[in-house]
């Protein structure tokens, strides 16, 4: 089978397709024919080694990476899985592979109403989306919710279900022009290009001055900065990534704005998933029962071959990327 290796940091480059064994399930373990890859910038980060828990090298690409595909091989000990199902799973390490094995227990199966490229968006992207404004930003009904990179794999997923959830207006800040009539589409109230500089006072313009309530951050730097200045007293920031975050350092923000009643929420989604399964396993089922109305479609505008995967990582770093990046085996 083939899979994408990395022996060492750099840029798309680095990155080599080499043949490997198929693997075999073990004990409480499942075989999966991979059908397509949910792609996340903090992959980006891995491969060149910017990102806070470094890969060990050599190492197939996708630490806990998103997989949707069809079970091929049960171990022994497992009961709830049977061969031929379509599922999506979570994938400790080594998502960017033809075949996977994954604890059983990681096992979810696949919404029958969307594509398998669209089910990736859902584990990782979706889960953030949803618990960064239900469980860490803590939305209420009428709530002003803005969202930066609101284009993105994240940020096109919680502009839905900021809709979803009652917010009273979504602001949505995009990097490039083209990129407004997607979060249009997808139901933002207002939308600005956070790449000009009175970007900050636009928010508060479309706020009365008072800023948003929630404000969820990915971009770091000059953003994040930002994102205080445009945050309403008692409001909440939620800090889940830096896109931004260079070699030398990650991101560090002046304190003393949080003394004006403002709050900075840090979340990690793969902490979230490991150390709270209970609320991800409600999480999933309202974002289920979301597609299922036809309430949450994911977007899915750039699917490429695991054999070009480093075009996929390529354009993923340009920015020039909406909605979720797909390898396909």
């Amino acid at each position: 089978m083939k899979v994408v290796r990395l022996y060492e940091y750099g840029g798309p480059e680095v990155m080599k397709v080499e043949e490997d064994r198929r693997p075999i399930a073990g004990i409480h373990e499942v075989l999966i024919l991979v059908q397509a890859i949910g792609l996340n910038y903090a992959e980006v980060q891995m491969r060149k080694g910017t990102y806070p828990y470094p890969l060990g090298l050599p190492a197939i690409l996708g630490q806990w990476g998103v997989v949707a595909g069809i079970v091929v091989g049960i171990g022994d000990g497992v009961t709830h899985v049977e061969v031929g199902m379509s599922v999506i799973t979570q994938v400790p390490q080594g998502s960017y592979a033809e075949y996977v094995v994954v604890p059983a227990l990681f096992i979810l199966p696949a919404p029958k109403e969307i594509t398998p490229a669209q089910a990736t968006a859902l584990l990782t992207q979706g889960q953030t989306a949803y618990h960064t404004l239900k469980f860490a930003g803590r939305i209420q009904f009428g709530d002003t919710v803005l969202i930066h990179a609101a284009a993105g794999g994240v940020g096109s997923l919680a502009v839905q279900l900021a809709k979803a959830l009652h917010a009273g207006k979504v602001i949505a800040t995009v990097s490039t022009p083209t990129k407004q009539e997607l979060v249009r589409s997808l139901g933002a109230d207002i939308i600005i290009n956070y790449s000009e500089p009175n970007w900050i006072q636009q928010v508060l313009d479309h706020t009365e001055g008072k800023g948003a309530d929630i404000v969820l951050e990915m971009v770091g730097g000059q953003i994040l900065e930002g994102s205080l200045r445009a945050l309403a007293p008692f409001g909440r920031l939620v800090y889940f990534g830096s896109a931004s975050a260079s070699t030398e350092k990650w991101d560090f923000v002046n304190l003393l704005q949080v003394l004006e009643n403002k709050s900075i929420i840090g979340f990690n989604i793969a902490h979230f998933l490991t150390s709270f399964p209970e609320l991800a396993k409600e999480g999933l089922e309202h974002l289920y029962e979301l597609v299922s109305m036809n309430r949450l479609n994911p977007v899915v505008k750039h699917i490429f071959p695991l054999v070009n995967a480093s075009e996929a990582h390529a354009l993923l770093e340009s920015r020039q990327t909406v909605g979720t990046v797909v390898l396909q085996p």
